[in-house]
């Protein structure tokens, strides 16, 4: 019986296709690469602009220099919540409920209405009427002043290299299998679901390295980074 080695279901790609992909691959990461240097240029922009003075409409001060814009505002309303999350990789699938507590602001200004995140503690103290600063930069809300304490909010920029920077891996792991499998099987295979998880991980890391992060998430990013890489290599070794 003649044996086949062909490319078939399951068969290794032909060379030339895989070259296609290593090329794509390396063109998708470059793009990623290009789009988290953006979003590190113009957060480092709304980091070093100076607040406009009260009442500057034009988000621009002497000379041409952006502003990050002040506006008078009313608080309207106040709620509170918990949200839960369930982590299911328990046995049995019942998994570990953790609830967090979030306390939001309704604040009023010219331009619009918004419900913002507050601590606890400005959250029992607030009440109907009164004054609130809202500050825009590019006209997203990037921090709130009410009672003599402030609270920032980051820029799209800042939490938008996340999804790039987890996009770049993948495509990274993607070109990283062309060049040493190119098997269909192999990336289908349901091990490698589990890089979903270790690109979400990775670009976590890489956007608190370059952006800042409280501790607490740092170990939040690292223990899932961590959970991550060791399931699907304990699941490639099992399958």
């Amino acid at each position: 019986m003649k044996k086949t080695t062909g490319n078939g279901r399951g068969g290794r790609l032909p060379l030339w296709l895989r070259g296609l992909v290593v090329v794509a691959a390396g063109w998708g990461v470059v793009l990623c690469g290009q789009h988290v240097v953006d979003a590190y240029e113009a957060t480092s922009e709304y980091r070093e602009a100076p607040l406009c003075t009260a009442g500057n409409e034009r988000e621009s001060v002497d000379g041409g220099e952006e502003c990050v814009r002040r506006e008078a505002g009313t608080a309207l309303d106040r709620r509170t919540g918990e949200e839960c999350t369930t982590d299911g990789s328990s046995a049995g699938g019942g998994g570990v409920t953790t609830c967090t507590t979030y306390y939001d602001l309704k604040v009023e200004w010219p331009e619009r209405t918004a419900w913002l995140g507050v601590d606890e503690e400005t959250y029992d103290e607030i009440t109907k009427g009164d004054r609130a600063e809202v500050r825009l930069w590019r006209d997203d809300v990037v921090g709130l002043v009410t009672l003599g304490r402030t609270r920032s909010y980051p820029p799209p920029s800042e939490s938008g290299a996340l999804p790039w920077l987890a996009a770049g891996c993948l495509i990274l792991a993607l070109g990283a299998w062309a060049v040493v499998s190119g098997r269909l099987a192999t990336l289908f295979a349901f091990p490698n679901f589990g890089l979903l998880f270790v690109a979400f991980g990775f670009g976590w890391l890489g956007s608190m390295a370059l952006f800042g992060g409280h501790p607490v998430l740092w170990g939040f990013a690292i223990l899932w980074t961590g959970f991550a890489v060791f399931w699907t290599v304990s699941a490639r070794r099992m399958g």
